[in-house]
């Protein structure tokens, strides 16, 4: 259509397997907008390809999977050079109205220069803060020369953007306000809940008698604490009961295949290393009856809200997991079950509970029913879209 108004997206992730970038690129195209996407490949991914509407663009790069700090910083300047070149080519094709850039970098903004000198409007959007998630991964504290440089280029990237959004409200007011002195009216929420499209309750494929069926999804990262859910298993007195299932890839995985094997655990901890497309989670996860969101306490994770665990309660499926702010800010202890992540005996004490009581497991998932209107993306959808009209007015 000759009035149809362009948004280009840009984000160093796999698209298929990342649900923020997936549901605003096609909340942007239920809006009325031709969306372009550029993010990396994988396996034999085509260059060009429409998924549900959305132009993706898959750029010759895959993911880093390291530990070197050196080693991360320099894919993300291979992979902002080859999207700051291609942003050009396509703005010469399209006139753009906004350009969404997915953090991290949050210098990934700055590929959206050529379109915003022809007008163009920039968002920002900080999935997680840089300086610190970079600070607890490599420990290098809150106060080093690499947390102070990102975040002189976390205050530069959002200056240069029309408008900074985040996902969740405990990290505009603890992190990006309060730390990192941004503006508070420069900073929106449009929070990273759960598509209630996908994630809905299903029919229960498992009985009371199947006893625990625990699962978890998503990266496998050591700072999420999987080795003490491996740990706490293995403690368990009641673990013939009990079957996990674990899902994703990710830094961690080698360490994690080690440790299922150091306890002995291949009959009951099944993990699968691997990501799926979003949509084909809730069919992978329909033998499951509780949901795992372990973490590990530190500068970056006391103010994640994992998004699995709102999938899991979209579900109706019950949850374990840990006490953090963003965690406390939405749920209550009537709502999940919480365990001490410095106390793996903890977490084997709770599934032991539920392991011999299935009716408590029962209480909490209609807990769960109950609470998973809280978290649906509609509502979200809509300020995002509203926020699309606004800037490209």
């Amino acid at each position: 259509m000759r009035d149809q108004k362009h948004l280009l997206m840009v984000a160093y992730t796999n698209y298929r397997t990342d649900p923020r970038v997936i549901r605003a690129a096609e909340a942007a195209t239920e809006a009325g907008f031709e969306v372009d996407v550029l993010v990396l490949k994988r396996n034999n991914e085509p260059r060009l390809e429409q998924i549900r509407g959305v132009n993706v663009v898959h750029l010759n790069q895959t993911r880093y999977r390291g530990g070197g700090v050196v080693a991360y910083v320099l894919a993300y300047v291979r992979f902002f050079l080859r999207s700051f070149f291609a942003a050009a080519a396509l703005r010469w094709r399209k006139k753009y109205a906004v350009v969404h850039a997915h953090n991290m970098p949050d210098f990934i903004v700055f590929c959206g220069l050529i379109p915003k000198l022809f007008g163009a409007k920039l968002i920002l959007d900080i999935h997680d803060p840089m300086p610190n998630t970079f600070s607890s991964k490599y420990g290098k504290g809150d106060e080093g020369m690499i947390y102070r440089l990102l975040l002189w280029q976390e205050k530069l990237s959002a200056a240069f953007a029309d408008r900074v959004l985040t996902v969740h409200d405990p990290v505009k007011d603890h992190i990006l306000v309060k730390q990192h002195r941004l503006a508070p009216e420069a900073v929106d929420v449009v929070a990273n809940f759960p598509d209630d499209g996908i994630f809905y309750p299903r029919q229960q494929t498992t009985s009371q008698d199947d006893g625990l069926r625990l699962c978890f999804h998503g990266t496998i990262l050591k700072r999420l604490g999987l080795q003490n859910v491996i740990d706490a298993i293995s403690r368990a007195k009641l673990k013939d009961k009990m079957r996990v299932l674990i899902i994703g890839e990710g830094d961690f995985s080698d360490e994690l295949k080690a440790l299922i094997a150091r306890h002995d655990l291949h009959e009951i901890v099944h993990f699968d290393n691997r990501m799926y497309p979003i949509e084909e989670l809730p069919q992978r996860l329909a033998g499951c009856n509780l949901g795992l969101v372990p973490l590990e306490i530190s500068s970056i994770t006391e103010f994640v809200l994992p998004l699995k665990l709102l999938e899991y309660l979209a579900l109706g499926m019950p949850v374990v997991t840990v006490h953090n702010t963003a965690i406390d800010h939405y749920l209550t202890p009537e709502e999940c079950f919480f365990y001490d992540p410095s106390d793996p005996q903890s977490l084997s004490d709770i599934l032991d509970r539920l392991a011999a009581d299935p009716s408590l497991l029962a209480q909490y998932k209609q807990r769960a029913l109950d609470a998973r209107s809280r978290f649906l993306w509609s509502g979200e959808k809509a300020k995002y879209i509203s926020l699309l009209r606004q800037l490209s007015r």
